[in-house]
């Protein structure tokens, strides 16, 4: 059995590094097979098709980003240090999982059902994690949110990460984000009005 897990696990690999260089639409089962260095057959085997060689990929990815992310909102920091950490490894973490990226924003794969169920669950996730920061913050003293206030500020926040994810995505600059990030975040808690 370890060795199947092996040989999945292989094509999970060489799959994920040819939809990231291609994209869905322009990879097919023979490039995957050939990378492999397997038979179509093998593949077929293991994957009904691209389609669910791709749906293990994003999901691979999913999985990954979200267990980088949780082991930041674990660490022993202040909530203003967490969320910071947070948002600028979410941000880096982007360009490491293309793929899931590309299915999230991609409109032509918007109509596979599993693009879509990820996307909700992922949109869930960040707003679920994004809270229990809040909720970490208010008790600490640190951040002032009313209780009633704090799922549409979590709605805000992962809101206006996406709106960020495209400058950086598209521009490439991620060697820029931790400046840049360092802005945005004092106006997130300081506010733009003079006190």
């Amino acid at each position: 059995m370890l060795l199947q897990d092996d040989i999945k696990e292989n094509i999970l690999d060489v799959a994920q590094s040819i939809f990231r260089k291609y994209g869905f639409k322009k990879t097919t089962m023979d490039e995957i097979a050939k990378a492999a260095r397997k038979g179509k057959s093998t593949l077929y085997y293991y994957f009904k098709s691209k389609e669910e060689i791709f749906a293990a990929v994003i999901e691979k990815e999913g999985n990954y980003m979200q267990n980088e992310l949780m082991r930041i909102v674990t660490l022993n920091i202040s909530s203003q240090a967490t969320l910071k950490k947070y948002i600028l490894a979410r941000m880096k973490l982007i360009d490491q999982v293309a793929n899931l990226y590309d299915a999230i924003k991609d409109d032509y794969l918007s109509h596979y059902h599993f693009i879509q169920k990820y996307r909700e669950k992922y949109d869930e996730f960040e707003i679920s994690i994004l809270k229990q920061m809040l909720i970490k913050g208010i008790n600490s003293k640190e951040f002032k949110i009313d209780a009633d206030k704090i799922d549409m500020v979590a709605f805000g926040l992962a809101t206006a990460l996406k709106g960020l994810e495209i400058p950086f995505f598209l521009e490439n600059k991620y060697t820029e984000i931790e400046h840049r990030l360092d802005s945005l975040l004092d106006i997130l808690f300081y506010g733009i009005a003079r006190k």
